[in-house]
């Protein structure tokens, strides 16, 4: 079977051949910020530039990433942590990070992104979206980057009538201001509304994205998702237990697509510009993605079994999230190739041998 890393590594090939070496010669010899670091998007993201630096690029593009906890060899990027050019400081985003280096690039994926973190730390949500948000955007003007991505979210969209999907990003969203997921959402509307105000006053060059369901190697089994949940659950041959009827539909993107476009819009002039990143198929139900995790793992797509549950994270939760990807496609010429089964048994593959788990 492939290693875990050998996974990672033809998946940053995969993404370097899509992109191309001539869009990403605009790194080489620059510095570049990357928050949340350690995050399933931002780690192939750093992957992407060590790559660079180890294979391509005669001036390396030096990335410093602040991260709450201290770096592990263990961990997804514990590969990385003796790399001079990759620059790993325990920091709390929170709190403006001291440099002594001048910062090209800034990418702000920092953020409590999974219904169990942010429900329990509404305020700790909400700090990372704005608070944090406002001192890299006061780094931006004062260094003047040349590019400035935002991660928001497709939960900016809420819950939507028929007539709005697929969402573009023209879509003005129905979230609730008063649920426990609010913190989450809301902050992340706000977050949009102040980098587009920079954008107006300052001229920084940001760009918003808005994922939609992204998931690949990195998504630990050991993770609260509701993937993460059934993968384990599958790979120990036990039955997947849902705690609702799984009538929710999602669009999975699996994480290759997903940076190819974060890095195509990231070094593009398209500044002021809000992106959905998602798949324009793959949509499914939540029952289905039990299903398929099962059939993949255990050939018994049917061992399933439910159980009510007085967890509240799905409340306000939408039940339909479908991206209009036409936007990335007019203006790249890019769009989703990954089948959610390939994704998934990449994802799954990764987790075994990562855990040890034959």
């Amino acid at each position: 079977m492939t290693t875990h890393q050998e996974i990672i590594t033809e998946d940053i090939e995969e993404i370097i051949r899509n992109v191309g070496l001539d869009t990403f010669e605009k790194l080489s010899g620059k510095n570049i910020l990357i928050t949340g670091a350690n995050g399933l998007l931002a780690s192939y993201i750093v992957d992407t530039i060590a790559y660079l630096n180890e294979h391509f690029f005669d001036r390396p593009c030096v990335a410093v990433c602040p991260i709450r906890s201290p770096l592990k060899e263990k961990d997804r990027l514990g590969h990385l942590l003796y790399k001079k050019d990759i620059i790993f400081i325990q920091h709390d985003v929170v709190r403006p990070l001291r440099r002594d280096i001048h910062i090209d690039f800034i990418v702000h994926a920092a953020g409590k992104s999974t219904p169990k973190y942010f429900v329990s730390d509404p305020i700790g949500t909400i700090d990372v979206n704005t608070t944090a948000l406002r001192w890299l955007l006061d780094l931006a003007v004062k260094d003047k980057t040349e590019s400035f991505v935002y991660f928001s979210s497709a939960e900016v969209y809420g819950n939507l009538t028929d007539e709005n999907i697929p969402t573009p990003e023209t879509c003005p969203g129905s979230t609730v201001t008063t649920g426990p997921r609010s913190c989450y959402s809301e902050s992340k509307r706000c977050g949009e509304a102040l980098c587009l105000a920079f954008h107006r006053v300052y001229s920084v060059p940001v760009k918003i994205l808005r994922p939609v369901t992204i998931y690949g190697p990195g998504l630990s089994i050991y993770d609260s998702r509701v993937m993460s949940e059934f993968m384990r659950s599958a790979i120990e041959n036990k039955s997947i237990t849902m705690l609702n009827e799984g009538s929710a539909i999602r669009n999975f993107c699996y994480i290759t697509d997903a940076t190819i476009m974060f890095w195509k819009i990231f070094l593009s002039e398209k500044n002021g510009e809000v992106f959905n990143i998602g798949h324009y198929e793959n949509g499914i139900t939540i029952r289905e993605l039990a299903s398929i995790i099962l059939r993949l793992c255990t050939g018994n797509e049917n061992n399933l079994s439910f159980q009510k549950s007085d967890l509240n994270y799905s409340e306000s939760a939408p039940m339909r999230v479908y991206p209009d990807m036409s936007k990335v496609l007019n203006m790249f010429g890019y769009k989703a190739k990954v089948k959610i089964e390939d994704g998934l048994k990449r994802t799954i593959d990764w987790n075994i041998s990562k855990y040890n788990l034959h």
